[in-house]
């Protein structure tokens, strides 16, 4: 919602009181906002503010204030109350959208006061406004954070960083804990139990439970206060390797029991997509009366900051067609090759949003145009066999289409990002991915914070070919990094992008957790990708 913000101190509404009762000893602030605040989607003038109260410490009809200042002391606050939408029907989760309410291109701390308890305090920034050319932006980028497959020491480094914004290209919580199909809990304190006793969701407690689990984790919590964040969604936010079925006009999800009962899975899918915008701060369209996916949530936007950048957030999940070759596991969902795969039926975006995606970023004016795509964009084959059909392989048709218009428009600027993978890489973008045409631009794609690897996961199957046998057969690609957690930092200038890629070790739950330098590119129009 919306918060009109005044300058003025909120005087008379309980700031600096403690709320308790005679007897009673006072409340602390890990027992009223035990899992932090964030903020999301920035505006020149505006910005997403989140945060949850403990439902212990929750009294019906209590409002909660949110200030904003230029300075951590808050000497001179803007500040409003949250009146409504707030309690156990969104689970007990505060949103407040301050759009129109903030100065462009300044830095901001925020804070929320519940019963006269203070929250964590939090910084954010609202991005340039049209028309002015910010001299340097540097974005954090990560994905794939399984909660049991590693520790969070990566997101203390995040925290630290100085960054514009954080973009997390998908994969935000996973839909399962301790799912025996895939791996065993082996990181001491990162096992929970689902409400439902499933191994994974089944119900809309669970996806809010797993939320819950993931934000416990104080790294993440000092990242998400630590910075504006933009949030994509992708498959494990609903169900692995999902889709939708138009045969059903319901979402597909190969691995879940409820596969075959699209009302069911419908009715997952509408749960999921509410737990989701109560616990991610988003400017996005959500109906809660919708009992339709595609009519509760619309997700794909666009950011621009100043004219440096202009950011479309695609939804690369929501719309797809079924996997071209089958649902049939890895070989068909991921290593496979069918004649479905150029098939022009098959979609990745769907027919609004791929006008949206296909006009509005050919007609940007800004110097560099993003694309963020939960899943790789670049084709990654090994002779005649697709090693990704779960990504835009399988969709080759309307990627194709994609890049034909872009070429005519004479787009040389085009700087994609992607996750899902488990790895990191860099790829020439260009019309048919082949050495010596016009580039387009360069794909970078976000290591996983934590999941595993497909080096880990495919020589424990004896099927690994190896980074540099990779480089070899995707000759667009300039390196391909299967082996590495960690995170990416973007640093995008009028002249050029670079992309520095950082290694963490996931297995030492500690903020200053090994760290090292893995990569560090650029890319320029006209000269390609080079080391630097």
């Amino acid at each position: 919602m919306q918060v009109r913000l005044s300058r003025r101190k909120l005087l008379g509404l309980g700031v600096g009181l403690v709320g308790v009762s005679r007897g009673q000893a006072p409340l602390e602030p890990q027992g009223v906002f035990p899992i932090g605040v964030a903020s999301g989607d920035p505006s020149p003038d505006g910005v997403v503010l989140w945060t949850r109260v403990a439902p212990e410490a929750f009294r019906p009809g209590e409002p909660i204030v949110v200030e904003v200042c230029e300075s951590p002391e808050f000497l001179e606050p803007q500040g409003g109350l949250i009146e409504t939408g707030f309690g156990p029907e969104t689970d007990y989760t505060v949103r407040a959208d301050l759009d129109g309410q903030l100065e462009p291109g300044r830095g901001y701390f925020y804070r929320f006061i519940y019963r006269g308890v203070t929250s964590p305090i939090g910084r954010t920034r609202t991005l340039h406004p049209p028309g002015t050319m910010p001299e340097r932006l540097r974005l954090g980028l990560i994905t794939c954070q399984e909660f049991g497959s590693g520790y969070y020491g990566a997101l203390a480094h995040l925290a630290r960083e100085e960054l514009d914004a954080v973009i997390h290209l998908g994969d935000f919580i996973y839909e399962y804990s301790g799912d025996p199909r895939y791996r065993r809990e082996r990181f001491l304190g990162r096992a929970f139990r689902l409400p439902s006793g499933s191994y994974l969701a089944v119900n809309l407690a669970d996806y809010r439970a797993l939320y819950r689990a993931y934000r416990s984790d104080p790294f993440l919590q000092q990242a998400l206060a630590a910075h504006p964040w933009v949030f994509l969604w992708d498959d494990h936010e609903f169900a692995n390797d999902t889709y939708w079925d138009p045969t059903t006009h319901a979402p597909g999800a190969p691995d879940h029991p409820f596969q075959g009962q699209p009302e069911r899975l419908k009715k997952l899918r509408l749960e999921a997509n509410q737990a989701w915008t109560e616990y991610v701060p988003a400017r996005i369209v959500y109906d809660p009366m919708a009992n339709e996916p595609h009519r509760q949530m619309s997700q794909y936007r666009r950011l621009a900051f100043g004219d440096l950048l202009e950011l479309f957030v695609t939804d690369t999940r929501s719309y797809r067609s079924p996997h071209p070759c089958g649902e049939g596991g890895f070989g068909q969902r991921q290593f496979a090759t069918c004649s479905a795969q150029m098939s022009p039926s098959q979609t990745m975006l769907g027919a609004e949003q791929y006008r949206w995606l296909a006009e509005n970023l050919m007609q940007s004016p800004a110097k560099w145009r993003g694309l963020t795509s939960a899943v790789m964009f670049s084709p990654l084959r090994s002779g005649d066999l697709t090693l990704n059909t779960d990504g835009w392989d399988g969709y080759a048709a309307e990627r194709q289409a994609l890049l034909n218009a872009w070429a005519r428009a004479g787009v040389h600027n085009l700087v994609v990002l992607s996750g899902d993978l488990h790895s990191a890489l860099a790829s020439q973008v260009s019309p048919t991915f082949k050495p010596g045409e016009p580039w387009l631009g360069a794909e970078f794609m976000a290591p996983s914070l934590t999941s595993p690897g497909p080096a880990e996961t495919l020589r424990r199957l004896a099927f690994w070919p190896g980074n540099a046998f990779l480089e070899q057969a995707n000759p667009h690609l300039n390196f391909f990094d299967g082996d590495i957690n960690g995170y990416a930092v973007l640093e995008v200038t009028p002249e050029a992008v670079r992309y520095e890629l950082y290694w963490v070790d996931k297995t030492q739950n500690r903020p200053d957790a090994p760290k090292r330098l893995a990569r560090k590119l650029r890319y320029r129009p006209g000269r390609g990708l080079e080391a630097g």
